[in-house]
């Protein structure tokens, strides 16, 4: 089925995109040493997404390899969202020198399928971090407050209450979103 696909110029079947978004999305059947195979998947499945509406004629989405700050989608701004929670809890974990999965990652596949009530106990889960970084990294913790702050109130309030299931559109967004939040310069953050 992808033969064609590659040699013909065919549109990828739309199924065998949305298994690629899925095993993305169960983050938890990648042993911790296979990250960097999670993170492979991730762009894999993300160039699929991508490509699907690109190639498709039918559709009129065409989306971007970067952080599209003006998308207001739904999905696209959960999937910012959560890659903003994954960062701020990454670098509270970083400072107490703990190595383990932070909470966004952990709950992935239940936020794909019930965002609204599952980023409540993301939210919920930050707060000891945000503690811990109010005293270590202020001008971190203020900017990305003020990141998640921009984010959210870019939902409509409808969308945000919403529990219905993430398209893969969400994983687009978190994979740009943490792209861009990389791209900033680590010295400068750890240094504040």
């Amino acid at each position: 089925r992808i033969l064609p696909c590659i040699v013909e110029a065919r549109p990828m079947p739309f199924d065998l995109v949305s298994k690629a978004v899925r095993r993305v999305v169960n983050r938890n059947s990648y042993k911790k040493d296979d990250q960097w195979l999670w993170e492979k998947h991730l762009g894999i499945a993300c160039a699929l997404y991508r490509g699907f509406f690109k190639r498709n004629s039918k559709q009129i989405k065409e989306y971007k390899m970067a952080l599209e700050e003006d998308n207001c989608s739904r999905d696209y701004l959960y999937g910012r969202l959560l890659a903003i929670a994954e960062r701020i809890e990454d670098m509270a974990l970083y400072i107490a020198d703990e190595n383990r999965s932070t909470t966004a990652a952990r709950l992935m596949q239940r936020f794909a399928d019930r965002p609204a009530s599952t980023w409540r106990n993301i939210e919920l889960s930050l707060q000891p971090y945000i503690q811990r970084l109010k005293s270590k990294r202020t001008g971190f913790l203020h900017n990305s407050q003020m990141l998640l702050d921009d984010v959210m109130n870019k939902f409509a309030d409808s969308d945000f209450i919403s529990d219905k299931q993430l398209s893969g559109e969400f994983l687009l967004a978190f994979h740009c979103q943490r792209l861009a939040l990389r791209k900033k310069s680590p010295i400068t953050e750890i240094a504040e």
